[in-house]
């Protein structure tokens, strides 16, 4: 038997890697041959619908915890937590595979990244992984420090994301903007400062930045972050997508955006595509939102065809699941 370490999965979305992990239940599992235990490391949240049958909460009976971690031959990180977990340290001797989704060393590189909110992580913990970890694979479609610091049995196997709606960038009629993201360090919602639109995230996130900071949020209209609402809330009337985020490694908000016809404003270092709208400072996006709003629809078009063609390169997820499985 074999456990899969994960930090969530079924109808709790939080993130984009409780996303990979779904894929991953629903397309790799099932052409696997051995025995495999889904085990979250953590508590199971209200409302929890199982997607995969076996399956163990951490937090729900230690005890048993403690017994699958003895008797089973292989322990993999299909998204472990940042920070020491005592109960799998014991048995890192087990520990084989590592799905990398976001690399602390790159995480840390925040740019002008506000500092206030950055993710609880244990640097040691996240070095530890890496190490004892037999083999790495990174998720992100970007270069990444990974490689350097451990550049044996390391390999890339980029995320994907399927596209479901297709929608076309229509006319811009302002410049209202979204953001559709965890409220961390490196995602720079508070370039957000001083603009109009919506933000669709964690309410004690924002609760935290909007109570502990002097940013003009008045003109943002804040939605909690629920799976159920996603469709709604990407529907509403807002075309420029806030998707600078610093090292972002793979970027399903940012695929999601084009998917719903939204003009994104990338980061300077995200994708090696030929696309116009980029910035890398609060600065460099107040501009660049004046720019989108001063050029012809032609323009943003023709920016918007040229991202969303080269992003159908990760979206074969027949693809991915055959390059994930070979891992097995």
């Amino acid at each position: 038997m074999k456990l899969l370490v994960t930090t969530g999965f079924g109808n709790i979305i939080q993130g984009g890697a409780d996303i990979w992990v779904n894929n991953f239940i629903e397309l790799v599992l099932p052409k696997l041959r051995e025995s495999y235990t889904i085990f979250v490391d953590g508590k199971k949240p209200n409302g929890f619908i199982p997607n995969y049958e076996y399956f163990h909460f951490h937090n729900d009976d230690v005890l048993k915890s403690e017994r699958l971690l003895k008797e089973c031959d292989e322990i993999i990180f299909l998204h472990a937590n940042y920070h020491h977990r005592p109960h799998l340290w014991q048995y890192r001797n087990k520990w084989s595979t590592i799905f990398v989704h976001a690399y602390l060393p790159d995480m840390l590189k925040y740019g002008d990244s506000t500092k206030q909110f950055q993710t609880n992580v244990d640097t040691k913990a996240v070095n530890d992984l890496m190490k004892y970890c037999k083999k790495r694979i990174w998720i992100g479609l970007t270069d990444s420090q990974l490689f350097t610091d451990y550049p044996d049995n390391t390999i890339t196997i980029p995320n994907f994301y399927e596209f479901k709606n297709n929608f076309l960038l229509e006319k811009l009629t302002d410049s209202k903007i979204g953001f559709t993201s965890r409220i961390e360090s490196r995602k720079n919602v508070h370039y957000m400062d001083n603009h109009r639109g919506f933000v669709l995230s964690s309410k004690y996130d924002w609760k935290n930045i909007v109570e502990t900071n002097q940013y003009n949020f008045s003109g943002i209209k804040f939605y909690q972050w629920d799976s159920e609402i996603l469709d709604l809330f990407m529907c509403k009337d807002w075309s420029i997508s806030h998707s600078c985020h610093t090292n972002e490694p793979f970027g399903y908000s940012i695929f999601q955006a084009v998917d719903y016809g939204k003009l994104p404003i990338l980061h300077s270092d995200w994708g090696d595509v030929d696309y116009k709208y980029r910035a890398s400072s609060k600065e460099e996006f107040d501009s660049m939102v004046e720019i989108i709003c001063k050029d012809s629809y032609e323009e943003q078009l023709d920016n918007w065809m040229r991202l969303s063609d080269w992003m159908m390169k990760y979206s074969n997820k027949w693809e991915w699941r055959d390059k994930i499985k070979n891992v097995f």
